[in-house]
């Protein structure tokens, strides 16, 4: 990573650009997604799925995002002993909002959890939608999120303003 790079992500942190505050996924008010494609525990094969979402019209934001759950991992090992661990989460790998086209998208859903390995990749998608209180930063907070149906998958939820989302994955 370049030095202007460096510089521009400690910006982010600091200031808190970017992406408003988001609390922690919740996988109970996730749906669980996974690839069809076998974890065959010597590559990292991989699905390809088409998305298209709609958002009714209305005032708050909303969001899909799919998150990956990342085991703790050691980033820095000297002679034994860690300098720097990465924790065990969730962290987004694709998302799509309210303000943004929403229809043609591809989502990439890994099968194993890391090349080489013959433990499957674990996804949950879940809902936002963006509440503001007065004289604060907009939060976004999560929705429990419905399987409507499976072929095609559908998923879809409401805010408590009445503006809904609705999510279809197309296998390939």
């Amino acid at each position: 990573m370049d030095l202007v790079n460096s510089h521009l992500i400690a910006l982010f942190l600091i200031f808190g650009l970017g992406h408003p505050a988001r609390e922690p996924v919740d996988p109970a008010k996730s749906v669980h997604v996974s690839s069809r494609v076998p974890c065959d525990g010597y590559t990292a094969p991989e699905e390809d799925l088409g998305t298209h979402a709609t958002f009714s019209p209305g005032a708050s934001a909303r969001e899909f995002v799919v998150s990956r759950f990342h085991k703790e991992t050691c980033m820095l090992d000297i002679k034994g002993k860690c300098l720097h661990k990465e924790k065990a989460e969730w962290r987004d790998v694709w998302s799509v909002t309210s303000d943004q086209p929403s229809a043609g998208e591809t989502l990439f859903l890994g099968s194993c959890d890391a090349w080489g390995s013959s433990d499957p990749a674990q996804y949950v998608l879940s809902g936002w939608y963006r509440e503001s209180a007065t004289g604060s930063k907009p939060v976004w907070k999560q929705a429990t999120l419905k399987q409507i149906s499976s072929q095609p998958e559908v998923f879809e939820f409401s805010d408590p303003n009445g503006g809904t989302a609705r999510l279809e994955l197309q296998r390939r």
